[in-house]
């Protein structure tokens, strides 16, 4: 059985039109646990996990799943390798229904409609407000259980990984509960999951590592509980950035 962690990137460089946006970003994402990538607005986290999906192209550097090199794999055929993505902005196809838009992400799994019934039954397990909704329009809705959705549509393809664009982003903080505890669960079945998001401290508290970005690169990365209780984080995220690490990330720019 193979060692090699699920996704890796290495010394990865990418960005938007001619401007770079991250810069020589190594990250490590070990098999079955949570990792939360933190940092202030503009710090190149979604850029990061949106090349990490195929999504956006990368310039220079690598991407591996499972140790393969997928740098130039499309975002479809990552898919195929297990690895699932969910956008910021609870995606979902307004019109359609709850379950249309469950069968919809399950292409992948062939058209085996006996599979499909029962990874429905599945997620409808996991998320039982869904079983209450598979006949309405994903667009009537609240925003947490488009969320809901939008998670749901990306495990029915039976993912090994699962990447999280900001999963809390306008939801309140009652359904952020539920939805990180969602996370919890289905990291704690054996899926590996990444997510970017603004709600560090809450990030970090339920993750297993964590990293910390700044001005495109990676500030400081480790075990979630320390990058927690670090002080020069805490400072980070509240925009105060300690001088050591600005001359830090000024001598390798």
């Amino acid at each position: 059985m193979s060692t090699a962690s699920p996704l890796e990137l290495e010394a990865l460089t990418t960005g938007y039109g001619d401007v770079a946006v991250v810069r020589e970003v190594s990250m490590r994402f070990p098999t079955g646990l949570m990792s939360a990538i933190i940092g202030s607005n503009g710090a190149g986290k979604s850029t990061v996990i949106k090349a990490a999906a195929g999504l956006l192209p990368v310039w220079s550097g690598t991407v591996r799943v499972d140790g393969t090199d997928v740098t130039r794999e499309a975002a479809h055929l990552r898919l195929g390798r297990g690895l699932a993505y969910v956008p910021q902005g609870r995606i979902v196809i307004p019109e359609m229904s709850v379950r249309d838009n469950l069968e919809l992400g399950a292409h992948i799994l062939g058209g085996d409609r006996t599979r499909i019934a029962h990874a429905i039954e599945r997620l409808v397990a996991l998320f039982p407000i869904l079983g209450n909704r598979l006949r309405q329009q994903a667009g009537t809705m609240s925003g947490g259980e488009q969320q809901m959705l939008a998670i749901a549509r990306a495990l029915i393809t039976e993912p090994r990984l699962i990447i999280l664009d900001e999963p809390s982003l306008g939801l309140s903080p009652k359904l952020v509960d539920v939805v990180f505890d969602k996370l919890a669960e289905v990291c704690a079945s054996g899926l590996t999951v990444i997510m970017v998001e603004q709600k560090a401290s809450r990030a970090l508290a339920i993750a297993h590592r964590g990293y910390v970005m700044h001005g495109g690169r990676v500030a400081y990365e480790g075990e979630a509980g320390s990058l927690l209780a670090n002080e020069n984080v805490k400072r980070l995220f509240l925009g105060e950035v300690p001088e050591d690490l600005e001359r830090t990330i000024d001598a390798v720019a």
